[in-house]
């Protein structure tokens, strides 16, 4: 049982198509996965830039250990209950920051959504463990600030012996960074799958050209097997540098050799009675005027007994040039069987008895050699012109009545 035809169209898009897309899924799921990584990267520094920059700045402003009185943050004798250092941070870089005393916030730019500041909540456990139990930094993308999702870094505030007594924090709401990330890889997506389609669609291009021009060798190859050999592949395919190309080449050569084979016969060059006989058809359609020789070469026969049938067939090689060569472009000439010939000239019957006149003398001057053997031949013909709307049957039984009239009245002559 045959299975169900496939288009080679349709496999040739899909092994082309999926490939790509697999590969780009493939492509942007490993890009997506590498910007966030380097992008939550980007904001672990940028958050500990934030943190170191502000605990340098209160070093380094003012000398002495921090101390908390009554709502009050001292750094030495100064008063630093200040939050502008944290809102400047917050206004130049989008960065909430905190400062912590022990795990309570003090001083806060963060607000709920109705503008009620953080301060006096308490950090996280886990956070506070790390941070004042260990003095080791804390970074994390997932901490409550209260009640709200952060990417936070958390620094240790220490006193002399290194003893940690604060914390300040410095973080981006996760929601604000998820924002970003989906915004730059949207823009990342979109340029993706715009080069994909862009991919795809000259990809589909060229597939389509392929396909197209496969069909038409299709077609060709078709006409040959259903016996049509007088077409020609375009010229355009065969004119391709790739294996279309060849496969176009050698088509047409299969054609023109088939053409041959169907066409022509083999011993001597000339059309067959087969397409004789069709090329007539083609004159009678076209209500075209021509003048039918049948010819013959006398005493064949003896050619044969004496000298061998290779000396005849050289005899008739050597005869079917000179004929083609006398009707040119002004007709077609047939190996009608055996030493047996229609030449067809289009053109009347005076016209075509001067030509026949010279062929006539160009064969009794013809000295065919074989070996160390000269073999000399003469031919009779008879001639018929054509009429109007007349079939070719009519007109070849005229001239071969004709030639047969020649034959019986000596040979080596024109009957007409």
């Amino acid at each position: 049982m045959s299975g169900e035809r496939k288009s080679i169209r349709r496999s040739l898009l899909l092994m082309v198509t999926l490939p790509t897309v697999i590969l780009t899924v493939f492509v942007l799921s490993i890009g997506v996965l590498l910007f966030y990584h380097f992008y939550s990267q980007s904001i672990r520094d940028e958050l500990a830039s934030t943190t170191t920059m502000m605990v340098d700045c209160l070093d380094l402003t003012v000398r002495g250990d921090y101390q908390y009185e009554n709502g009050i943050l001292l750094k030495g004798n100064m008063n630093i209950t200040d939050s502008t250092m944290l809102y400047k941070v917050k206004e130049k870089s989008g960065i909430d920051t905190t400062i912590f005393w022990g795990g309570t916030r003090i001083l806060t730019t963060i607000e709920d959504q109705y503008g009620v500041s953080a301060a006096g909540t308490s950090a996280e456990k886990k956070v506070t463990d790390v941070v004042l139990g260990e003095g080791k930094d804390y970074y994390a993308d997932h901490v409550d600030v209260d009640g709200t999702e952060y990417i936070g870094y958390y620094k240790a505030l220490e006193n002399d012996g290194n003893k940690p007594v604060g914390m300040v924090f410095a973080g981006k709401k996760l929601t604000l960074v998820y924002q970003k990330i989906l915004r730059t890889l949207l823009g990342f997506v979109l340029f993706s799958l715009v080069a994909v389609l862009v991919a795809m669609l000259c990809t589909r291009q060229y597939s389509s050209g392929v396909i197209r021009d496969i069909n038409t060798i299709n077609h060709f190859l078709q006409t040959i097997s259903e016996g049509t050999l007088g077409e020609t592949l375009d010229e355009r395919i065969r004119n391709r540098k790739d294996e279309l190309g060849d496969i176009g080449i050698y088509a047409d050569k299969m054609r023109t050799n088939l053409q041959k084979l169907v066409e022509m016969d083999a011993l001597t060059a000339l059309y067959n009675r087969r397409s004789g006989n069709q090329m007539l058809e083609v004159l009678v359609g076209q209500r075209a005027e021509y003048t039918a020789v049948m010819c013959d070469i006398d005493f064949f026969k003896k050619v044969n007994d004496t000298y061998g049938h290779a000396a005849g067939d050289r005899v008739l090689t050597a005869i079917s040039a000179q004929i083609r060569e006398n009707v040119g472009e002004d007709g077609f000439a047939s190996r009608w069987g055996g030493e047996e010939f229609l030449v067809i000239y289009c053109m009347n019957l005076e016209e075509t008895r001067k030509r026949i006149d010279k062929l006539q003398q160009t064969i009794r001057d013809l000295q065919v050699r074989y070996g160390d053997q000269t073999i000399r031949v003469t031919m009779t013909f008879g001639m018929g012109q054509s009429d109007p709307g007349e079939s070719y049957e009519k007109v070849i039984k005229r001239a071969d009545e004709k030639l047969y009239v020649g034959k019986n009245g000596g040979r080596d002559q024109i009957v007409m």
